[in-house]
C-alpha cells in the first residue's frame, strides 16, 4: 500500500548537535552586539576632552576597564602591549579607564597626581579616569573579578563586538587583534 504523503523529516542526533551549535551561537553573537559601551565624556591625564561613543568617528575602540588598585598593573601590562601594536595606527583608538566611583573624592586627587607621576607623557592622553556609572561599566563588562581588567573591542558607535577579562596571555591577545581585523575589515 502506498500512500502520496510527503517523506517525513527526522532530526537524528548527529543533526541535532551542530544545529544546536549553531543557535547558541547565533543567539551569544546577536547578544553580545547588542551590548554598547556606557556613554562618557571625561578628561584624560593629559587634560583633553574624551568623548565615548562617538558616531562621527571611524575609528575602532579599545578599552582597558579597571575597577581596583590591584586592577591597575593588570591594566598596564594590557596597555602596553596594546600601545606598542596599535599607538601609530590612526584607525585605532585606545584607552585605559580606571573607574574610580568607590574612591572617596578627598583622595581622588592624590590617585590622580599617582596615576600621573607613574605614567610616561606619551601615555597620559590614552589614561581616561571615570567617576561615575560603575554599574553600567560592570554590566558592560560582564564584571566577575574585582581585580581584572577588563577588554572591550567596540565599534566607533559603542556597539561591543569582544570582551575578554583577566591577566596578559597571547591567545587572549591573538583573540583581541582578530576581532580588531574584524571591524576594521566590516568598513
Amino acid at each position: 500500500m502506498t500512500t502520496d504523503r510527503p517523506p517525513r523529516f527526522e532530526l537524528n542526533r548527529a543533526m541535532m548537535k551542530p544545529l544546536w551549535l549553531s543557535l547558541v551561537l547565533l543567539f551569544t553573537s546577536a547578544h553580545s552586539s547588542a551590548q554598547s559601551i556606557p556613554a562618557f565624556k571625561a578628561r584624560a591625564l593629559d587634560d583633553s576632552e574624551i568623548t565615548l561613543p562617538d558616531s562621527s568617528s571611524q575609528q575602532t575602540l579599545i578599552l582597558i576597564v579597571g575597577f581596583s588598585r590591584k586592577s591597575s598593573e593588570l591594566c598596564r601590562v594590557w596597555g602596553k602591549k596594546i600601545a606598542a601594536d596599535y599607538h601609530a595606527d590612526s584607525s585605532i583608538r585606545y584607552f585605559i579607564v580606571p573607574v574610580l566611583q568607590r574612591a572617596p573624592s578627598l583622595v581622588r586627587p592624590m590617585i590622580l597626581r599617582g596615576m600621573r607621576k607613574s605614567v610616561s607623557a606619551h601615555d597620559l592622553p590614552h589614561f581616561v579616569p571615570l567617576y561615575s556609572n560603575e554599574s553600567d561599566w560592570k554590566k558592560a563588562v560582564n564584571y566577575s573579578a574585582p581585580d581584572d581588567a577588563y577588554l572591550i573591542v567596540a565599534a566607533p558607535d559603542g556597539r561591543t563586538v569582544w570582551l575578554a577579562h583577566g591577566a596578559y596571555s597571547d591567545a587572549v591577545y591573538r583573540d583581541l587583534r582578530k576581532s580588531v581585523a574584524a571591524l576594521l575589515g566590516e568598513r
